[in-house]
């Protein structure tokens, strides 16, 4: 039969190679018996007196008073001290007692108690009891962490193991009407004595033990929210000890037939705001148990047990009534003892009586003591005389704590701040030569001062400039340029992929602009070596059929980058590979080694020094053959010496004083180190090994750029590969090796040189053919910067997860395959209705899926499913389908045109397109619930322009660009709606929603602007345009979070297009700013109504490029002269320098402002109150709330509509030492600046007076 053994997981398994015992770990130790005898001298019974706090616990937990612990007041050192008293009293009964079995019952406390003296059961202890077990013997454990006990009563010839849970379930102590009825124990097995006793079982069934009170393994769960969570309140289940244990225990042994006991309870489940409820103390169950079932079978029964248990109780009751404890505990002690003893009734000893009894009587005379006491306290109490109270001194506070912060409220005047001159801080805008300049840094140091416009700055100049860039460069200049160009291409797009994370049509951008700087770096690369044009650039045209572009300036781009790629595959020989790993005559390093005189004089130069070693090496071998040889002959000639010991016996010398030894020691210790050839033996492998120690500096950043672009940009992330050495950590060729700072590819070998393996010395006398070895290396192209060979490194280039649209979760989810390709049929879509989510319409799922099914036919499908109507273009999920189908490039034709837009070259189709999206603004520009159907019909209609395709007779311009103004009318109407319903907004809730839909209704309509460069100059040239664009831009700005995380992906997307628009038309904008265009001023009045300068005159704040603009307004009596900024790229409006739309964050994130507000956005202005930095723009519950920062601590003053006083808020904390906390807590303070007075008002009405408060 095989054995049960346990692995070191955890886990069992049978193992039939082992002995028959029971095997739970791997491990099996024998212990010294000096460790096993420590615990002979621990202490056994503690002192009969306990500390209070112990004493508290136990009268607690054995006599279950009626008021019970709010939560968990179990520790190890209360079970010590519950343990401790237990044997205590067994020993002390035991001078009462003729019961031969009481003896064993005391021996079973005293092993317990040992157990008890560390946080978890000790195996040492643990295996070292188990083995001292004899006949009549019962041990008993407390697993902790399992919720149960082990019981084990030693037999003749049998030991039985019993098992049993310790604490009920919450549920079933909850559910209980009374006290639980529950048998003791659970299972039992009866193991024979041959099998428990051997030195294997006992060792691993203590470490099992052990191991089981430390390990938490089935903590209770329970459900929250739908989720699983582990529910530490409840108790474990103790399946590991009554089932695991039991199971691989009969494996051993058998189930024995044994007589149980029934007990009744009394469990309780206590809590209130504490982290675990109070339960019983599972250690007295455990005591109980087995003091109860080990009597009832060996004799005495159940009058012992009782009686010890009154006797325990008793004496537990004595302590009590010497510490002075509470009347109520007292007076249940002696009411659970007087119930006790007459339950006992004749069975009762009469010594038991009779101490029993003594102990109630003290008890009942200390409380008639302390009860005359009180008597005597009250009598002499001062008599009540209300003549000589005076109810109006004694109902006053003196407020001595905060008097000091009232006073300076009540009487200090701020003074108003001065008005400093605003001072914009301007961001460089740089240039293409300043990117690519020698000053490596200027495009990290221009990121760090301003992301997003850096990156914008970079791919407008890229796009505009860099062919004439390049057509500067001089031949000596090449070099130099290839590696600017490269790093230029990498900072720039690991910049690029931080910033544009999640947004695939930023990425777009940024894959077209870095495939641009490749094609500069690889125009220059070709002018310097042109044997490059016969192997393929490795970039595939494919690459680009993935982006999103929709801006006429890349869409024109776009074509120019995949012709010359065309080209450059063309040009390409069959089967030319810079990358691959095949050495032959065709490669390129080969190829370029034959042509450069320089690689071939390093060449020369390392074969002419590795000769010179190897004839150093051989004469070295000579020499040390020779000496092997001398020392060898001397060695022949030398016998070893004796000498006589003590004893008269002749010995041998030791080795250290033996001259034979000495030598021969010598002899074999001899070795040499072998001299590697440092270069392959294959001619074209030394070619390639020798143009790696110095690539020509264009074509190594060309490679790097390379690799950047199709590997870092356009691959999942790569599993590295091991290698053992690469090129420059060489030590036969290092010194040769020049490293480019900027490179990356090199060669790396998976075998070892002999100069670093165990081959690299050898024994003496040898042959030069052993010495003088060959290069060991099997070199191979090598990324190091990935660390993967060159020949797996585009295998998986894919860009889709970047340039498409992720559907945010709901019921669109499932349809992201169909939004992300268009290789899907109708059939399929139709096949797949099983997955349309149960909030979606089957009609709508096949709608969806249909849209993108043939590449050819999106056009076709977005107009007749804008006609049809079946899908529900609120959805954002919609909106990013029709941006998916209308901007995804798919291949250029050779004629340079979008082979999937062929349908916009058409007007008859962009008149039809243009008709059928005016008929659905018409539709639904009554709901501003339908915002992102407008920014739908607005971004068709703007892909529509981008195409560049005149009619005949202009008229679809003309039409789409009325199309626009219709929808930039509405929206605008929606953006005054949305901002009149958010001053009116009560609840925090709908606030933060206003403001979201307020937010990207601005944005949307801002998105009506973004035509071609001539039709924004005409658009803009009206006053009403640029107030719609300004005042939108303001208000964006106003309700953008700090943080946009927090937004949901379509929101981030609108403000990512809003930025990149305002920088498009900064340039327009600011020329009409300047020449007096009073579109910004109507545009100022319609956020702040107070703004009173229509005809002022703004002019720039900075520089050239500055995008800040001010204007004065003059100062009229009772006001200050007021000087209003504002940025027109990103919207801030500052009035003296200060912010209109929202409060800094010094003041957003102060706890006084936190308490009151919470995360609330509010809208403000300039202060009108004396000294009053920021009131709010409009009213809060009729209210005008004002701010200040005074001295590092945050004023708030209120003043209600059509009232003259003005209240002051003052922070819980100048309150908290002279109110009560009642008052302090869930309570807001407003001191009266006109009256004097102190309001306390309930938080949840902090705007509300009422005679009611204090």
């Amino acid at each position: 039969m095989s054995d049960i053994a346990a692995d070191p997981q955890g886990g069992v398994y049978v193992n039939p190679s082992t002995p028959p015992a029971l095997v739970l770990t791997a491990s099996h130790t024998t212990y010294p018996h000096r460790i096993l005898t420590r615990f002979n001298s621990m202490t056994e019974a503690g002192a009969d007196v306990l500390e209070d706090e112990s004493l508290e616990y136990l009268i607690t937990h054995i006599f279950c008073p009626l008021r019970l612990p709010d939560g968990d007041d179990h520790s190890l050192d209360n079970d010590r001290a519950l343990s401790r008293a237990a044997y205590s009293a067994a020993c002390a009964y035991s001078q009462y007692t003729s019961s031969i079995q009481w003896q064993g019952i005391v021996d079973m406390l005293r092993r317990l108690n040992l157990t008890m003296s560390s946080n978890s059961l000790d195996e040492v202890l643990l295996e070292f009891q188990i083995q001292s077990m004899k006949a009549g013997d019962v041990f008993v454990y407390l697993i902790r962490a399992q919720n149960a006990a082990v019981t084990i009563r030693r037999q003749l010839y049998e030991t039985l193991v019993e098992s049993f849970e310790v604490s009920p379930r919450t549920e079933a102590v909850m559910g209980a009407a009374g006290k639980l009825v529950c048998s003791y124990p659970g299972p039992a097995i009866a193991v024979p004595n041959k099998v428990f006793d051997d030195s294997v079982f006992r060792a691993e069934l203590a470490n099992f033990l052990s191991m089981m009170d430390k390990d938490v393994l089935a903590a209770s769960q329970t459900c929250k929210a739908g989720s699983k969570v582990v529910e530490e309140r409840d108790t474990a289940h103790p399946r590991y000890i009554t089932e695991l244990l039991t199971g691989i225990l009969r494996g051993v042994g058998c189930p024995a037939e044994i007589k149980r006991i029934n007990k009744r309870i009394g469990d309780d489940v206590v809590w209130n705001d504490s982290r675990l409820p109070w339960r019983r103390s599972s250690l007295w169950l455990v005591i109980r148990v087995a003091m109860q079932a080990t009597l009832d079978r060996n004799g005495p029964g159940q009058c012992v047990y009782k009686a010890f248990m009154l006797f325990f109780m008793n004496d537990l009751a004595r302590q009590a009534r010497l510490r002075n404890m509470s009347n109520d505990v007292l007076q249940w002690i002696s009411a659970k003892l007087s119930r006790r003893l007459m339950k006992l009734g004749s069975e009762a000893p009469e010594w038991l009586s009779e101490i029993v009894s003594k102990t109630c009587t003290d008890i009942g005379s200390l409380l008639n003591e302390r009860w005359v006491q009180v008597q005597a306290d009250e009598a002499t109490s001062p008599t009540w005389n209300p003549s000589t109270l005076n109810f109006s001194a004694d109902t006053k506070l003196t407020l001595l704590n905060s008097s000091g912060y009232i006073s300076n409220a009540l009487w200090s005047h701020y003074l108003a701040s001065p008005h400093a001159h605003f001072e914009p801080k301007s961001h460089l805008r740089r240039t293409l030569d300043a990117f690519l300049s020698t000053d490596r840094t200027c495009f990290q140091r221009a990121y760090d001062e301003s992301p997003y416009m850096t990156l914008y700055d970079l791919e407008r100049e890229v796009g505009e400039g860099i062919d004439g860039w390049v057509a500067c460069i001089s031949q000596p200049a090449i070099d130099d340029a290839c590696e600017r160009l490269e790093l230029l291409a990498s900072s720039y797009s690991s910049a690029a992929m931080k910033s544009y994370k999640g947004n695939p049509e930023d990425l777009s951008r940024m894959l077209l602009t870095v495939v641009e700087l490749w094609i500069a770096l690889d125009k220059l690369v070709l002018s310097q070596i042109s044997i490059l044009r016969d192997y393929s650039p490795e970039v595939p045209d494919s690459l680009l059929h993935r982006l999103l572009l929709r801006d006429p300036l890349h869409l024109q781009r776009l074509p120019l980058a995949v012709e010359y790629v065309r080209q450059r595959v063309y040009h390409a020989k069959d089967g030319y590979s810079v990358f691959s790993d095949a050495v032959d005559q065709r490669r390129f390093a080969v190829r370029y080694f034959d042509l450069s005189p320089d690689l071939q004089f390093l060449r020369d130069r390392i074969l002419n020094a590795a000769h010179v070693q190897k004839e150093a090496k051989r004469q070295e071998l000579a020499e040390a053959n020779e000496r092997h040889a001398r020392l060898s002959e001397e060695a022949s000639r030398t016998t070893h010496t004796y000498s006589t010991n003590r004893y008269g016996q002749e010995v041998h010398d030791s080795s250290s004083r033996c001259p034979r030894c000495r030598l021969d020691k010598v002899i074999k210790q001899m070795k040499i180190t072998v001299h590697e050839w440092p270069l392959p033996r294959d001619p074209q492998q030394v070619a390639r090994v020798v143009f790696e120690l110095n690539p020509p500096m264009s074509f190594d950043m060309w490679r790097s750029a390379i690799f950047h672009l199709l590997l870092d940009l356009c691959s999942p992330k790569v599993q590295p590969a091991d290698r053992h050495l690469i090129l420059r950590g060489y030590s036969g060729l290092q010194v040769y090796y020049m490293n480019h700072s900027r490179s990356r590819i090199t060669l790396a070998s998976d075998t070892k040189p002999f100069t670093t393996c165990h081959y690299k010395e050898t024994i003496l006398p040898s042959e030069e053919s052993k010495v003088c070895v060959n290069n060991g290396l099997t070199f191979y192209a090598f990324d190091n910067k990935a660390s993967i060979p060159t020949s797996a490194a585009f295998g998986a280039c894919d860009i889709s997860s970047r340039c498409t649209y992720q559907l945010p979760t709901g019921p669109y989810q499932n349809m992201q395959l169909y939004l992300k390709d268009t290789i899907h049929t109708s059939n399929e879509v139709l096949c797949s209705q099983a997955n349309c989510d149960k909030d979606l319409s089957i009609h709508e799922f096949i709608v969806y899926g249909h849209l993108r099914s043939g590449p050819s036919l999106q056009w076709l499908n977005m107009l007749r499913e804008i006609r049809a109507g079946t899908l529900r273009f609120r959805h954002d999920e919609v909106h990013l389908l029709f941006a998916q189908a209308s901007c995804q490039v798919g291949p250029v034709s050779r004629a340079s045109s979008l082979e999937w837009h062929e349908e916009l070259r058409y007007a008859s189709f962009r008149h039809s397109l243009l008709k059928e999206l005016e008929v659905l603004v018409t539709t639904v520009s009554g709901n501003w619930l339908e915002v992102m159907t407008m920014a739908t019909v607005t971004f068709l209609v703007t892909r529509i322009l981008a195409m560049n395709v005149e009619d005949d007779d202009g008229t679809t311009d003309v039409q789409a660009l009325e199309l626009l103004n219709k929808v930039r009318e509405k929206t605008f109407h929606w953006v005054s709606e949305l901002s009149e319903k958010l001053e009116k907004a009560t609840s925090e809730t709908e606030r933060e929603d206003l403001q979201g839909r307020l937010r990207d209704v601005a944005v949307i309509c801002r998105s009506t602007f973004e035509v071609g460069a001539l039709d924004a100059r005409q658009l803009l040239c009206s006053p009403r345009s640029l107030e719609v664009l300004l005042s939108c831009a303001i208000i964006a700005h106003d309700n953008i979070p700090a943080k946009l995380d927090t937004l949901s992906t379509m929101s981030r997307l609108l403000i990512s297009r809003d930025r990149r628009l305002a920088w498009k038309l900064e340039q327009i904008v600011s020329s009409f700013v300047k020449e007096g265009n009073g579109g910004i001023n109507l545009a100022i009045k319609r956020i702040w109504p107070a703004y009173c300068a229509k005809n002022a005159r703004w002019e720039r704040a900075g520089p050239e490029n500055c995008s800040w603009f001010t204007t004065n307004i003059s100062a009229s009596e009772g006001q200050q002269t007021q000087e209003i900024s504002l940025d027109i790229l990103d919207g801030t409006l500052l009035v003296n320098g200060r912010p209109l739309g929202r409060l800094p964050l010094n003041i957003q994130n102060d706890p006084l402002f936190a308490s009151i507000f919470g995360g609330q956005v509010l809208e403000v202005v300039p202060g009108d109150m004396a000294g009053m930095e920021y009131a709010t723009r409009g009213f809060i519950s009729q209210h005008c709330v004002y701010f200040r920062m005074a001295g590092g601590e945050l004023v708030i003053r209120a003043k209600k509509y059509g009232h003259s006083d003005v209240v002051q808020l003052i922070p819980p904390h100048v309150l908290a030492s002279d109110l009560p906390s009642v008052l302090i807590e869930k309570h807001v303070h407003w001191l009266n600046l006109c009256t004097g007075t102190i309001e306390v008002r309930p938080l949840l009405s902090l705007w509300h007076s009422s005679e009611d408060n204090w």
